[in-house]
C-alpha cells in the first residue's frame, strides 16, 4: 500500500523532471519501486511522422532491449496498436487481450519480452493532442504476478498527475530530442558501437567505442570520419555503407540489412570484427533521426572478457532468447539448468538449441561453444590474416 506522503513524493517528483531539476530517469524510479515494476516507460509518439517524440523510461531491463526494440520488435508488438487506438485516460491490461496459449506462441513475447525478463504491463494514453499521443506503460516481470485493483488504481491516480506535468513539460522539449533518444541508449550499451552515414562521418560513438578506436592500428577517425588502416578493408567499408544506406535502390535489387567485415591492423597483427546494420527511420521510429545510418559494432578477436549475449545475438543472427541459451550453454550450463533458470520445459531448450546450432553451422554444443569463444572471426568466416 503506498502512503499519502510517498505517493506525494511521487508526484512532486513528475514536477521536479518537467521544471528540469530532475531527470526523467529519478522522477520514474521511485514509481517503478512503488508498483514493483521490471520498468516504467512513457513514449511520445508524433503520430503525422510516425515517430517517437520523446521517451523516458525507468528500467531494470539492460539498454539492448530497447535497442532491440527499437531496431526490430516495435515491428511485431502486438500491444503496439491497442495502446495507440485506447481513448485518452483509459487503461489497457495485456493480459485481458492475450491470453497464456496466445503469448505461448507469439514471436513478440517468445523471442523479445520474456527473454528480457518482461511479461505483464498496464498502460494508458495520457496525453493526446495534434501533434503527439503520451503512452504510459507500467511494466511487471517474468516471475512476478499482475499488478492488482489497487496498484491499478494507485496507477490512475499517478497517471493523471504525471500527464499535467508533462503538458508543462513539452515546453522545454524541441525536436532535437527526438534525434538524440538513439544515441543515448548506444551511450548506455557497453558494447562498442558507432553510428555512421554514408559518408562514413561518425554521429555518435560510445566510450567502449571511443577507447578501442583510440588504441586501435586497424580503425581510426580522422576529421570526423571512420577509416580502416588497409585501402581494401576500406574499399568495403565503403561498399557496405553504400549498400546498408543507398537512398534509392534500383527497383529488381535485394535489400541488405546487414554486413560483416574485417579491419587488419599492421602494428599488432590482429584483425578487427566489423558488424554494420541498418537503422533506417521507417523501421527504427525514428529514434535515431530522419537520416538512414549503420549501427557499427566492434569487436576484437580474442578477447576473453564475458560473452556478451547482444554480441553474439549480432554476429550469428540470433533472437536474444537464443543469444541467452547460447551464452549459457558456453559458460557450462546444463539444457537442465538453462530450462530451470528460463522457466521453460527441457524440450523447449533443446529445440531452442537446435535452431542455434543450425544458425551457427555447429553440430554439437562443444562445437558451439568453440564457435563462441573465437568470436568475432569465426562468425564472419575469417582467419586472422
Amino acid at each position: 500500500m503506498l502512503t499519502d506522503k510517498k505517493f506525494d513524493d511521487i508526484v512532486a517528483g513528475f514536477y521536479g523532471a518537467a521544471s528540469g531539476a530532475k531527470s526523467w530517469n529519478e522522477a520514474l524510479v521511485p514509481f517503478q519501486r512503488a508498483m514493483s515494476a521490471i520498468a516504467i516507460q512513457v513514449h511520445a509518439v508524433d503520430m503525422a511522422q510516425g515517430c517517437i517524440a520523446f521517451s523516458y523510461e525507468a528500467s531494470d531491463m539492460p539498454a539492448e532491449a530497447s535497442l532491440d526494440y527499437i531496431r526490430s520488435y516495435n515491428q511485431i508488438d502486438p500491444r503496439a496498436n491497442l495502446a495507440i487506438a485506447l481513448p485518452l485516460g483509459e487503461w489497457l491490461n495485456c493480459w485481458e487481450h492475450f491470453d497464456d496459449n496466445f503469448v505461448a506462441k507469439d514471436r513478440f513475447y517468445q523471442e523479445f519480452l520474456i527473454p528480457y525478463g518482461g511479461r505483464y504491463v498496464s498502460g494508458s494514453k495520457i496525453v493526446q493532442d495534434d501533434s503527439v499521443n503520451v503512452i504510459l506503460g507500467v511494466h511487471r516481470g517474468l516471475g512476478n504476478p499482475k499488478l492488482n485493483a489497487t496498484e491499478l488504481a494507485t496507477c490512475k491516480r499517478l497517471g493523471r498527475h504525471l500527464a499535467d506535468a508533462l503538458v508543462l513539460h513539452r515546453a522545454h522539449v524541441h525536436q532535437q530530442n527526438r534525434n538524440r533518444l538513439g544515441s543515448e541508449l548506444i551511450a548506455r550499451l557497453t558494447a562498442p558501437l558507432v553510428l555512421l552515414d554514408e559518408q562514413r562521418r561518425l554521429q555518435h560513438a560510445n566510450s567502449a567505442a571511443q577507447a578501442l578506436l583510440a588504441g586501435s592500428g586497424a580503425v581510426a577517425q580522422r576529421g570526423g570520419r571512420l577509416y580502416c588502416q588497409h585501402s581494401q578493408d576500406d574499399s568495403a567499408l565503403a561498399i557496405a555503407l553504400r549498400q546498408l544506406l543507398e537512398s534509392n535502390p534500383a527497383a529488381d535489387s535485394v535489400r541488405v540489412d546487414k554486413v560483416f567485415l574485417r579491419a587488419r591492423s599492421d602494428s599488432d597483427a590482429r584483425t578487427l570484427g566489423l558488424y554494420l546494420y541498418a537503422l533506417r527511420p521507417d523501421a527504427t521510429l525514428r529514434a535515431f533521426g530522419d537520416q538512414a545510418l549503420a549501427m557499427l559494432l566492434l569487436h576484437v578477436p580474442g578477447q576473453r572478457l564475458a560473452l556478451d549475449p547482444f554480441v553474439v545475438a549480432a554476429a550469428f543472427d540470433l533472437t536474444p532468447r537464443e543469444a541467452r541459451v547460447a551464452v549459457a550453454m558456453a559458460q557450462g550450463a546444463s539444457v537442465e539448468q538453462i530450462a530451470q533458470r528460463h522457466t521453460v520445459s527441457i524440450n523447449t531448450v533443446r529445440t531452442q538449441l537446435g535452431i542455434i546450432l543450425g544458425k551457427t553451422g555447429t553440430t554439437r554444443q562443444g562445437e558451439l561453444v568453440s564457435l563462441l569463444a573465437a568470436l568475432p572471426m569465426a562468425a564472419l568466416g575469417l582467419g586472422s590474416a
